[in-house]
């Protein structure tokens, strides 16, 4: 890399993390998580609005060369962002309330599949790239539509103070369980493709989790690395996947009736997949409505998570632009919708 690339590319990052940090903190005070808001810069900093009204900026910003430097970097962002999601986790949460809570899991995992899979097999002639048979397309819709992400639900629930209550840790609890079998389902997919991603490959996601996991999380290393790591991480590395992400999102692409018909059936199923799901199956494990309900307005979480599936997914030629536009959208809407649901199940105190 010549001294003037390097330049460019610092630039670029410096751009990207000033205004995901600024966005970040502006939905924030609206009581969203701070991923929304870095996520939503990442896309007006690409073609959906810089490039749209000001090409000659994005140009600038983002040249051809630059964007495979930033891609390293926000390949490194993810896989170490990983690799701290699994010193973060307890293992200790598996173990209790353990029978109710994977089949609350599994089933939050199985309908949005269904739902993701049926909505696929319709739509695939109209929207599937060249070459890639029904029953693939099928089969990572489903995966994508079951993802509960759970670093953006830890964080949800330590900005309120509910890490240690039995909903976060019964959320905590089926998010992982989600998240590791949602991983596995996704290499089985691109594998059955055979076509490996040119980013961040699914193996070395699952790799990075699980040595982080193998690490007991209250041991004094586990601390040390996730104090000395969080920072670079989430303040340098991550900001440059949102970058990359809102790169390859083009609002424009969702232009026609038909398309933002399937845009709203997508938000839609997934919602219903996820939340449904989740709270019919706490519900006959024996949950209370209200807690199972809560349950599922937790587990339709997806933001960060969501992001890295699709963009395997559009490297590995299974989607296309524009559903991968409308996949971030779904992200972004089920993910907005976490605190305004949850506070509606939740009784105000008097």
């Amino acid at each position: 890399m010549t001294f003037s690339l390097a330049l460019h590319v610092l630039l670029a990052l410096a751009v990207v993390v000033v205004s995901g940090r600024l966005f970040g903190r502006l939905v924030r005070a609206l009581g969203q998580p701070p991923v929304i808001g870095e996520v939503l810069s990442g896309i007006l900093l690409g073609p959906s609005l810089v490039g749209l009204v000001f090409p000659a900026g994005e140009a600038f910003l983002f040249p051809p060369e630059v964007r495979p430097p930033l891609a390293v970097v926000a390949q490194a962002g993810v896989v170490l962002y990983m690799f701290i999601v699994g010193l973060e986790f307890d293992r200790s949460l598996l173990k209790r309330r353990a029978s109710s809570l994977i089949v609350t899991s599994q089933a939050s995992i199985a309908v949005p599949f269904l739902f993701g899979c049926a909505l696929a097999w319709w739509i695939h002639d109209a929207f599937a790239p060249d070459g890639v048979s029904r029953l693939l397309f099928a089969l990572f819709m489903g995966v994508a539509m079951s993802i509960t992400a759970f670093p953006v639900l830890a964080r949800i629930l330590t900005d309120r103070g509910m890490t240690r209550s039995e909903l976060g840790v019964a959320a905590l609890t089926c998010a992982a369980i989600n998240d590791v079998m949602a991983w596995c389902l996704l290499a089985l997919v691109v594998g059955a493709a055979r076509a490996m991603p040119n980013g961040a490959v699914p193996g070395e996601l699952v790799i990075a989790f699980a040595l982080g996991v193998a690490i007991p999380h209250q041991s004094r290393f586990a601390q040390s690395v996730v104090q000395w790591l969080n920072g670079i991480v989430t303040i340098l590395l991550l900001p440059a996947f949102f970058a990359l992400t809102g790169l390859r999102t083009q609002i424009a692409l969702v232009s026609t009736a038909e398309e933002w018909m399937v845009c709203v059936l997508i938000v839609l199923l997934a919602t219903a997949g996820k939340f449904g799901g989740a709270a019919l199956a706490g519900r006959l494990m024996g949950m209370p409505w209200r807690f199972a309900a809560q349950l599922g307005a937790l587990m339709n979480t997806r933001g960060l998570m969501e992001l890295v599936v699709l963009n395997v997914g559009l490297d590995a030629g299974l989607i296309t632009p524009t559903v991968f536009t409308m996949m971030v959208i779904m992200a972004l809407v089920t993910t907005a919708l976490t605190a305004p649901m949850l506070d509606a199940l939740t009784p105000r105190r008097t």
